[in-house]
């Protein structure tokens, strides 16, 4: 009778792997560190990827212990993303590498039963703790072996790492289809998820490691492409769409009139971590002119201006590299001739 029954459990497990309308949601785990994570203001690549398989018609649920994005510090984690209104569920934390012992794969496995788990780490590794190609291939395999013991049928997306102006990531990024070709098994799929295109620094970034607006879309690309490949969903529509780049919000600017200057205060959005002050004499009828360095606070004094004048500021934010689109509203001044 207990082989039987076991014989039972094993009939009923094959068929909800084979017919996922019959048992929920294809389940997906996605695992990283900051890049999956994501901070303040930014939309993340989890946001595109749920975006994309929301539209293909995927009926896939994300699932994970954590559904925050990092805040800079000291601000603690916050939900401020571009849109909040996705799944959010995930297993991401800033500074995350294949060595951390929080959240370890086959905890998340067994906690949250995933159908696939997407894995994008190695940053961290390579250049924290200063791994190389070999190691950081070493430790995808044992996070593969760990995934196994919790569920031998799970299947695993390996992350290709986009940042490949770092050599020890571009040997790693070199070798992954090998390594997943090896592990690749019938019943626990191993496959690579890789950017489409190129990353190019500072434009697919906002700084070394982290990507930008069109860096996540990159990145969700290729995670589609590997999950259409597990026939989940469709593949990520071509060409990849232009989006806009973060910081998505203005900032709130104050400006008062003092002596031949103004006072400017502004309240950044949530990832504005730099403000570009764009000014102009509308007496004199200027243009607009952008001052060159960024202001990495929250105030600033324009000095040497014409007493009487009619003055316009407006300030522009930025995320290290990705500069935003949209402008606080226009403040008006009129500085005092003392």
């Amino acid at each position: 009778m207990l082989v039987v029954a076991a014989l039972a459990v094993s009939a009923v497990a094959v068929v909800d792997r084979l017919n996922p309308e019959e048992s929920g949601p294809t389940r997906v785990v996605l695992v990283g560190d900051s890049v999956t994570q994501g901070s303040s203001g930014d939309w993340t690549w989890r946001y595109r990827l749920w975006e994309h398989l929301r539209d293909a018609g995927a009926d896939v649920d994300l699932v994970g212990p954590d559904q925050d994005v990092a805040g800079p510090p000291p601000s603690a984690p916050n939900l401020d993303y571009a849109d909040p209104d996705f799944d959010r569920d995930h297993a991401g934390r800033w500074g995350k590498a294949f060595i951390s012992h929080d959240w370890p794969v086959g905890s998340l496995v067994s906690a949250y039963h995933p159908d696939v788990v997407v894995e994008l780490l190695g940053v961290n590794d390579a250049l924290w703790s200063g791994a190389t190609a070999s190691q950081l291939l070493a430790d995808a395999e044992q996070f593969v072996a760990e995934a196994r013991a919790a569920d031998p049928e799970v299947d695993v997306v390996l992350g290709g790492l986009p940042q490949r102006w770092y050599p020890e990531i571009a040997e790693y990024d070199d070798e992954l289809d090998d390594l997943a070709a090896r592990l690749d098994t019938v019943t626990s799929r191993v496959v690579v998820a890789r950017a489409p295109e190129v990353f190019v620094e500072d434009v697919d970034t906002y700084d070394l490691v982290h990507p930008s607006a069109s860096g996540e879309v990159k990145i969700a690309a290729g995670v589609a492409d590997a999950l259409a490949g597990l026939g989940i969903g469709t593949p990520y529509p071509r060409p990849l769409p232009s989006v806009p780049p973060v910081p998505t919000r203005p900032a709130e600017l104050v400006a008062r009139p003092l002596a031949g200057a103004a006072e400017l205060s502004w309240e950044p959005p949530p990832g504005g971590w730099t403000a570009y002050v764009w000014q102009r004499d509308a007496t004199r009828g200027e243009e607009w002119q952008r001052l060159p360095q960024g202001i990495a606070g929250t105030t600033w004094t324009a000095a040497g201006l014409v007493p009487g004048d009619t003055y316009e500021f407006r300030v522009q934010m930025a995320k290290g590299t990705s500069v935003s689109e949209v402008y606080s509203d226009v403040e008006t001044v009129v500085p005092s001739a003392g």
